[in-house]
């Protein structure tokens, strides 16, 4: 049961600074604080950051793997394996439609970052989040669950539902009725579910 708590704790305490440090009340203190070149800056700091406090929660997760839940037994562990493969690909493809290079932060560095704009199709017109669908998918299709794994993807997915719900706030800010509108069209995270 330790290592159940101790794997939550860690995922939800990255999911809490993670979600913190995207608020526009830190990037407001920051650009305040440090001025325009904060501002061109923080994305790939952010982006950094994520990466960096991400490997603490998967060592947490490492040495609290816990008792063995479920196997999967062949040719289902194939199965479950090949849905992960195509759900990174699908990953992939999502974040090379969403401007890589303004979501990494790097083109924010120029100084010359065009205003963002509202992707809709592709996987943006199946679900509104399909990076967290994906990785949900991922997460949910390994074939060995143990209970600091079933911790952690349960951790998981509580972080990205309510993560999700923030983005879509700070994007109705952003992008007003014409997101509205998508959202009423398109899922969240679950195809066809709205």
């Amino acid at each position: 049961m330790a290592e159940v708590l101790r794997v939550v704790l860690a995922t939800l305490g990255y999911g809490v600074l993670h979600s913190l440090l995207a608020s526009r009340m830190v990037k407001q203190a920051v650009h305040g604080r440090f001025g325009s070149a904060a501002g061109r800056l923080y994305r790939l700091v952010f982006n950094a950051t994520a990466i960096v406090t991400l490997i603490p929660v998967l060592m947490v997760l490492a040495g609290n793997t816990g008792a063995v839940v479920f196997i999967a037994p062949m040719p289902w562990a194939a199965v479950l394996v090949v849905i992960q493969l195509v759900a990174l690909v699908l990953l992939g493809v999502s974040f090379l439609t969403s401007d890589p290079m303004h979501f990494i932060g790097i083109r924010q560095l120029s100084g010359h970052d065009p205003e963002p704009r509202l992707v809709t199709s592709g996987a943006y017109g199946i679900v509104r989040h399909p990076l967290f669908s994906t990785a949900l998918l991922a997460l949910w299709c390994f074939p060995l669950l143990t209970t600091g794994t079933l911790a952690f993807d349960i951790a998981a997915t509580v972080y990205i539902v309510v993560g999700s719900e923030w983005e879509e706030r700070r994007l109705i800010d952003e992008f007003g009725e014409d997101y509205v509108r998508y959202r009423r069209r398109v899922a969240r995270l679950i195809p066809f579910i709205l």
